[in-house]
């Protein structure tokens, strides 16, 4: 994405934080007559903070730039970069949103696509792409970065030769962080011709990564989901098929170390196994089959002191039903409860008692179903009825009271 490709007719958001690159495109942009409008934010962390944001501001009020200066208050919980990547995100949608904007600019350069692709390598970290794209959406934000055919050293230069204000983060020159090594011991020290060379390098890896999305593509439209599908695959493909289907598809965040611990799972043979993702997925092998959901743990509970007949979510409490369905009560009965099954459940049937879980397993039903199956317990605590089990033996009779349907 060229700057004299941008449609000079629409209004953009940039990302500007006060250092020579994006002050750099911001000049660029200017120069180009594009439509901006500025957005800048302070974390409070840096003592040059607010000398960039000066910076930021003086340029914005010299050419009559629109400028949106956000104070970051929030406490981070965690990963710094992760959270300032987050609330930046924030506030260009929200920018976007607010000013009709076509797109966010950023002043991402060659050097820090090189970066990345050695970062991603180094961690064994494959993303969409390796090293960073001229075009994507994040967030639901379309971002356009039009330097990354600039080096650093280009970027300097102009700023230079244009006399373009902008200050230095002192963080970026320790080697504290993985990313300013990388770009100290190895970015600086390549000449320009082994950065295009490594450039190149990053294009013809990422031909070859389309090609290999695509033979997934045309994989899971024939896949029925079997676990023995896979495990017929070879170590290398089912890592691949799986970074593709968790991380690519779905946008699951998931490390080397997951994807083979998943791999020694899928080809160990054993049915049953499950894993958490990213702290709010599941991954887990029932019946043959690969499942992947949501890891919502879905807790209801309805009382009643009296008959009543509604329709939940969840269930149903009706006039009518099978005799599996069917419960008698009796005043002694109420206040009684209808709540999702849990682990330990039982009930007292006329031979003898059932564990749930056990009846779950025979039954083979999804893990999805049994979260949310109901059960009725009466005031003292004791399940009475299990929808397509029946009622305990205390509980039956040829008039039932009503029907609670799954």
């Amino acid at each position: 994405m060229k700057l004299e490709k941008i449609d000079k007719t629409k209004t953009y958001v940039i990302g500007v934080s006060g250092g020579p690159d994006s002050m750099a495109l911001l000049d660029m942009c200017r120069r180009e007559g594009i439509s901006l409008v500025i957005a800048h934010m302070n974390y409070q962390i840096r003592e040059s903070a607010y000398r960039d944001m000066k910076i930021v501001e003086d340029y914005a009020q010299a050419y009559d730039i629109p400028c949106v200066i956000r104070m970051q208050e929030k406490e981070c919980i965690g990963n710094f970069e992760a959270f300032a990547r987050e609330q930046r995100y924030h506030f260009y949608a929200e920018l976007l949103e607010k000013y009709h904007g076509e797109a966010v600019l950023l002043a991402h350069h060659l050097d820090d696509h090189l970066e990345t692709y050695l970062m991603q390598k180094q961690r064994h970290s494959e993303g969409k792409v390796w090293g960073i794209q001229a075009c994507t959406i994040i967030k639901g934000c379309r971002i356009l970065r039009p330097l990354l055919s600039m080096s650093k050293q280009d970027v300097m230069d102009y700023c230079h030769r244009y006399q373009v204000p902008y200050g230095i983060d002192e963080t970026n020159l320790s080697d504290d962080y993985t990313r300013n090594r990388i770009r100290h011991q190895i970015i600086e020290k390549m000449s320009y011709q082994e950065k295009q060379e490594l450039n190149e390098q990053i294009l013809q890896e990422n031909i070859k990564k389309q090609e290999t999305n695509r033979k997934w593509e045309r994989f899971i439209s024939n896949w029925q989901y079997t676990v023995q599908e896979l495990s017929e695959l070879s170590k290398e493909d089912i890592q691949s098929f799986l970074h593709y289907l968790l991380y690519d598809k779905m946008h699951i965040a998931i490390n080397h170390h997951e994807i083979r611990q998943l791999i020694q799972l899928i080809q160990s043979g054993r049915d049953g196994w499950s894993r958490e993702l990213a702290n709010q997925y599941e991954i887990y092998q029932e019946y043959g089959k690969l499942c992947i959901e949501l890891k919502d743990e879905v807790a209801y509970a309805y009382t009643y002191d009296h008959v009543q007949f509604e329709k939940t979510p969840y269930f149903c409490i009706s006039q009518t039903g099978s005799s599996v369905e069917a419960l008698t009560l009796t005043k002694d009965d109420f206040p009684i409860t209808i709540r999702n099954a849990k682990k330990g459940d039982q009930i007292q049937l006329r031979f003898g008692t059932k564990k749930l879980n056990r009846w779950f397993i025979d039954r083979k039903i999804p893990k999805k179903e049994r979260k949310v199956w109901p059960v009725v317990v009466n005031k003292d605590g004791n399940v009475i009825l299990v929808p397509k089990i029946g009622c305990d033996i205390a509980h039956f009779s040829n008039n039932p009271t009503l029907f609670v349907l799954k």
